[in-house]
Formats: structure tokens, C-alpha cells, sequence
């Protein structure tokens, strides 16, 4: 039996016996599966939940990084919580003329710079970085680097990846970052690694082109150069206090300072219902296809879009738990459990955003959840199921768009329904953050 297949029966079984959904059940599975390997070979291939903190730990492992308390390869969620941990930003637009709106909601640290993400991560664990932009220095830069059996993170156009499957729309929209292991010139194929099980064989052609085809990201590569680690007292203090600034708004861009603090929370749940402003679920998101649409993505990007499930918090709570054990703080355990309760709470609203008692709903959540597990677990070889999951979620869009699966009864309690519970959870995240603080002696 295949690596792949295996862990895709172990993840199924879960599920069964726990009653998990997808994301959570696929988190824990890959993290026991995880626990009882350590090879560190440059060319070894691991998975993981989320894309940035995985590359990030490729890349250590293949430098020879070992923690310091195990002396084995960083677990992801150590990985993840050294990096930053948790973070928040909040979206919402409205294009009227077109009849369309979005939402996205991210929680990573530092999630809008994926470049200053990994430099700064890197320099938390000792390490250097490079980086390179335009195809002849990136192209000299990935030669060198497979030379030194050393792997390398490349910036690309997810649409672009045959195996994601995704529908014309995004294309030039999806900035995704993978890592690649080999080149294959005789053959004509690259080796790179995503969230899959296992790594996935590409034709060199169609990467550089989904490399060259999001203008902010052409061509960039990046490597690092292992250095002094520090003590993992270090690396957890160091990673608590980014964790706790961004959610402050340390990282935010532009002018919507908001949208990158948890205060984000608080102002999203007083729009979704009962609100006069401009910016009101009501107007934005009225019933039909933008209704469907924010729906939908709350779910997606909550569970599904490269958290782990629960937006992350689950996975922190796991780095706090593996931390708060090593280094004998009941501190660090204790607020894990805050965040263990949150990512519970969080895996709620997704769950409820789309009802398991409104059919075309309950479709869709699966829809979203299969197509996950296919791109996760079956890679190139799911395309044209992978693809059917992208076509049924467009048909059942298309049919809210002209008879919306709820009244506006319905449709107002349920967003009256999300408001309580994010309100909540800003609660909750506020108190968790208070108690962050609290165990850096601030």
C-alpha cells in the first residue's frame, strides 16, 4: 500500500470512529504519522496542513535543523508556532455593477507577506535566507541549490497547476507557494511538494509558466543556510512575541490597520446582521449568489484553505501543548487549552455557515471538504473528480443565484445565528490574547 493511500484510510477511519470533520481529522492523522518517522533526507518529501509553515519545514529538515529538545525534525505545529503562530485579517468587497462579493478570512501570522513570513522565520531558527526574482537569477539560484541536494520555495499561480483543476476565473489570481525538490531535464518533469501526501511530478513547461503568470510573485525563489540554533526557550518566547504583536496589528498593510487585529472580529460580527452600515451583511451579502458566495467562504477558508481546521488555532494549540511540555510551563498548556476551545468554536461557525439541514447547503460543505481530500490524498491522479467538485459547486451557486435555498426569514435568523457566535469568538480570542500576553510577563 502506497504512503498516500495509507494515510487516506487512517483519515477516514477517524473520522468514523470520532465523528471528526475532514481538516481535524486529516491534522491529527498527519501529525501521529509524522511522529514516528525521521528521516532528513534533502530529497524527503513531508506533508502538512499549511502551506507556508510546511515549506518552512522542508526546508529546515533538509538543512539538517534538528529540535533541540528531541533532537529529531521539527513537528509542523513547533514549526508553525516558532513562525508566528496565529494571526487574523478580514475581508469583504462588493462590485455591484458585476453582482458580486467576496469574503475571505486568513489565520496565519503574517499571512498577507508570505516573503517576510519565511525570512523572518528562518532568522527565528538561526538560519539565513535568499531570495531571487527574475527568471535567469531564480533559474542560476534553483541550480545551485539542487547541486547542494538542497530544495527550493517557488512562488506560482495555483491556477496554473493542472492538478488543482480550477476553473478559468482564477487564473492569474491564486499566488501559491510549493516547494521544489528535482528537476528532470532529460525528462522534462519537475518534483515538487504541496499539501499532498505525497510529492507530485510536473511538466517543467507548465511551471515556469505558472511561475511567470502573477506579476508581484514572477519567478521568485527562495533558500536557506542553516546557522546557530537557539535554545527552544528562545525560539518559543521569540515566536509567542510575534504572535502576540500581529494580532496587534504589527503586519498590517496599507491603510486597514482593522483588519489585521482581532478587533476585525468584533466589527464583522456587528455587520453580519442588524447593522445600518454601508458595509452590512444585509447589503453586501443579500440573499442569491452573494449570500451563497460568503457562505460558502467562511466555511472554505475557515476549514479548508491551508489552516488545518478551525483557522489554526487547532495547530497552535498543539505547538503550546508540545512547547508548555518541553519547557515544563503549565502557563503555555493551560493557554493551549484557551486555543483548543477556540479552533473548536471556529470549526463551529464554518459548520454552521452552511446548515446540514438545507440540502443544496449540506452539498456544498461536503463538495468543499471532497475536494480537499482529493487534491490532499490523490493528487494529479484526482483531476477529473477534483474538477467535477469545482463544476458542482459552480452549478450550486448558479442555482442560489436564481432561487437562494433559504427565505428571507431563514436567511436573517442564520446570519443572526453566525453574529453570536463570532462575537464569541472575539471574546474568546481576546481573552486567549490577554493570557499570551500574560505568560510573556506583559
Amino acid at each position: 500500500m502506497t504512503r498516500q493511500k495509507h494515510l487516506k484510510q487512517l483519515v477516514r477511519a477517524r473520522m468514523e470512529k470520532t465523528g471528526e470533520r475532514y481538516a481535524t481529522a486529516r491534522r491529527h492523522v498527519v501529525r501521529d504519522a509524522s511522529a514516528t518517522t525521521d528521516t532528513l533526507r534533502a530529497d524527503s518529501h513531508l506533508t502538512g496542513s499549511v502551506p507556508a509553515a510546511t515549506a518552512l519545514r522542508i526546508l529546515l529538515t533538509a538543512a539538517g535543523v534538528r529540535a533541540p529538545h528531541t533532537n529529531a525534525q521539527f513537528t509542523e505545529a513547533l514549526v508553525y508556532g516558532i513562525a508566528g503562530g496565529i494571526g487574523i485579517g478580514m475581508f469583504a468587497f462588493l462590485y455591484e455593477k458585476e453582482n458580486f462579493a467576496s469574503f475571505y478570512v486568513a489565520g496565519r501570522h503574517d499571512w498577507a507577506n508570505d516573503v517576510r513570513y519565511l525570512t523572518r522565520g528562518i532568522e527565528r531558527f538561526g538560519g539565513s535566507t535568499t531570495v531571487s526574482e527574475g527568471v535567469k537569477p531564480s533559474a542560476q539560484g534553483i541550480a545551485k541549490a539542487l547541486a547542494e541536494s538542497q530544495p527550493s520555495i517557488i512562488w506560482l499561480d495555483a491556477a496554473a497547476l493542472p492538478y488543482k483543476a480550477m476553473p478559468p476565473f482564477y487564473s492569474g489570481l491564486a499566488s501559491h507557494l510549493v516547494v521544489l525538490y528535482t528537476i528532470d531535464e532529460a525528462g522534462g518533469t519537475a518534483r515538487i511538494g504541496d499539501l499532498s501526501d505525497e510529492p507530485i511530478a510536473i511538466p517543467l513547461d507548465v511551471l515556469t509558466a505558472a511561475r511567470g503568470r502573477i506579476k508581484k510573485d514572477k519567478h521568485r525563489a527562495m533558500w536557506m543556510r542553516a546557522g546557530q540554533l537557539p535554545s527552544l526557550k528562545t525560539l518559543v518566547h521569540d515566536g509567542l512575541v510575534a504572535c502576540r504583536d500581529g494580532l496587534l496589528g504589527a503586519n498590517a498593510v496599507g491603510g486597514s490597520k482593522t483588519n489585521f487585529t482581532l478587533e476585525a472580529l468584533r466589527v464583522w460580527g456587528t455587520r453580519l446582521h442588524g447593522s445600518r452600515e454601508k458595509e452590512s451583511w444585509e447589503r453586501m451579502f443579500a440573499p442569491g449568489a452573494r449570500l451563497w458566495r460568503g457562505l460558502t467562504s467562511i466555511n472554505e477558508y475557515i476549514e479548508h484553505y491551508g489552516t488545518g481546521g478551525g483557522l489554526s488555532r487547532p495547530l497552535f494549540a498543539e505547538f503550546l501543548e508540545e512547547a508548555g511540555q518541553a519547557l515544563g510551563s503549565r502557563s503555555l498548556r493551560a493557554l493551549g487549552e484557551q486555543y483548543v476551545d477556540l479552533g473548536r468554536a471556529w470549526s463551529a461557525l464554518a459548520d454552521a455557515a452552511l446548515p446540514d439541514d438545507v440540502a443544496a447547503m449540506r452539498e456544498a460543505k461536503e463538495l468543499l471538504a471532497r475536494r480537499s481530500e482529493l487534491m490532499h490524498s490523490d493528487g494529479a491522479a484526482a483531476v477529473d473528480e477534483v474538477g467535477r467538485t469545482w463544476q458542482r459547486l459552480d452549478e450550486l451557486a448558479k442555482e442560489a443565484e436564481t432561487k437562494f435555498p433559504l427565505s428571507d426569514g431563514a436567511a436573517s435568523d442564520l446570519r443572526a445565528d453566525l453574529k453570536r457566535r463570532v462575537l464569541a469568538l472575539y471574546d474568546g480570542e481576546v481573552r486567549a490574547h490577554e493570557a499570551l500576553t500574560k505568560a510573556l510577563g506583559g
